[in-house]
């Protein structure tokens, strides 16, 4: 998420904390709405194996896993973590 991307430029003038924080905020938003409207899009029925593409990812011991962690990691990696 680019804040300040012309900083690099001599003959562009400086921005304050204020724009770059805005900037900031404005792109979090951005990706937030992109984020719920590609997740919306997902069809429930696949073919592909997008859905188990992290199934072989997880290569610690499960027993070795905190319970913290799982919890933590539940949205994403639940499924694999038992």
């Amino acid at each position: 998420m680019i804040t300040d991307y012309d900083c690099w430029h001599p003959q562009h003038d400086a921005v304050s904390l204020n724009e770059i924080l805005s900037n900031l905020n404005r792109n979090a938003e951005n990706v937030q709405r992109a984020l719920k409207e590609a997740v919306r899009e997902i069809p429930e029925d696949r073919a592909c194996k997008c859905g188990s593409a992290l199934a072989h990812a997880i290569v610690t011991d499960r027993k070795l896993i905190p319970a913290a962690a799982k919890k933590r990691l539940a949205p994403l990696v639940g499924k694999y973590l038992s």
